[in-house]
């Protein structure tokens, strides 16, 4: 039952989306390439390397022109590199441009997401395949999670304002909607919660601190100087960074805390007399261990997403202080750090909790 509802929440979520291919920017149109006309490299003023670029013919998919057959390029002022050239039959979108003559297109895109698919279909039965039924609830609580930010959070966040509170409450809503789907209504999933909000607030403050200690206007990417000048409504960017922090560290406490909340009452359910500050102690054991390996998993990630930067800086392309001190590089490295201060409170937190609820004798039920 909270698999199907899951599902059906992230149904909705979809299906409250407009049209796919009609943005504020414009709209595109759907073509396949039909030949590849000619591949070659083009010169670019001010750039000493040639730049890839081909001449191509694609068929128009939709649109009042469906079926028209018309030439555009690919690259040569793009980047573009010899995995990203285009062969016959390879989906593309495309924008037009009109004057009084003629239509002219411009190949905007290609359509890369079909081919995430099979990939999910491969998540999706091994989950069920090793974890049964855990695994369909997992699944039923990313389905919630992903319906609570596309219908309320980025709702609240496009309307304008404040940034963060909307992402504060969308947070709650998520790691609700995620603990109790997954693991079920029950003590232990309680404790988790619990402990998670603490390390929530922990993150929240910590990282509104090292922000502003930090001078951080916010823009450390492209997408948010676009964000404050093409938006219609005023985006507080700084604040937005502050949401992304946070957000960016849920998963991490999410899964500590459920770890260590199970741990406890696995202790607990395995020895009847273990209670009170022994149980505590020896929850507190496992906590560390796991403590360290995701700190690790959380540095990883993040320097992961950071990877071309992290190779620029190797290759002196500038000086290493700029770099050091870019907002890109120390909204990774502030991220990292705050969020593992929130995974260290969250450990002895949960665990107390878990400690408290493990020696109640009644009450909420320790399972779903």
């Amino acid at each position: 039952m909270r698999a199907i509802a899951g599902l059906l929440l992230l149904s909705a979520s979809f299906s409250a989306c407009g049209d796919l291919n009609t943005g504020a920017s414009g709209t595109v149109v759907e073509a396949h390439v039909t030949r590849v006309i000619t591949t070659a490299e083009r010169r670019v003023p001010g750039v000493e390397k040639g730049q890839l670029y081909q001449r191509l013919e694609v068929q128009l998919d939709s649109s009042l022109y469906r079926g028209e057959r018309v030439e555009v390029d690919w690259g040569g002022r793009r980047a573009l590199d010899p995995a990203g050239l285009l062969h016959e039959g390879d989906r593309v979108l495309l924008t037009v441009s009109r004057d009084v003559a003629a239509r002219t297109y411009t190949v905007t895109e290609v359509v890369r997401f079909p081919t995430l698919v099979p990939f999910a279909i491969v998540l999706v039965v091994a989950l069920l395949a090793v974890a049964r039924l855990r695994g369909l609830a997992a699944l039923a609580g990313l389905a919630a999670s992903l319906a609570v930010f596309l219908l309320f959070i980025i709702p609240a966040l496009q309307r304008g304002g404040d940034p963060l509170l909307p992402t504060v409450f969308g947070s709650v809503g998520v790691l609700t909607v995620a603990v109790f789907v997954v693991h079920g209504f029950g003590r232990k999933s309680v404790a988790a919660l619990l402990g998670t909000f603490a390390g929530l607030i922990a993150v929240g403050g910590l990282g509104a601190m090292a922000l502003t200690a930090a001078r951080m206007s916010g823009f450390a990417s492209e997408e948010t100087i676009i964000l404050s000048v093409a938006s219609d409504t005023p985006i507080d960017v700084a604040r937005l960074a502050l949401a992304a922090v946070i957000v960016g560290s849920l998963g991490a406490l999410v899964d500590m805390s459920v770890g260590q909340s199970s741990t406890t009452f696995e202790l607990a359910g395995t020895d009847p007399d273990l209670r009170g500050l022994p149980l505590y102690l020896s929850a507190l054991r496992v906590g560390r261990d796991h403590i360290g390996s995701l700190v690790n998993t959380l540095a990883l990630a993040y320097f992961g997403g950071a990877l071309p930067l992290v190779l620029l800086l190797s290759l002196g392309y500038q000086p290493l202080s700029v770099a050091l001190n870019s907002e890109e590089m120390t909204l990774s490295i502030l991220t990292v750090i705050v969020a593992s201060i929130g995974l260290v409170l969250t450990v002895p937190v949960t665990t107390a909790i878990a400690v408290r609820l493990a020696g109640s004798s009644r009450g909420l039920r320790t399972d779903a």
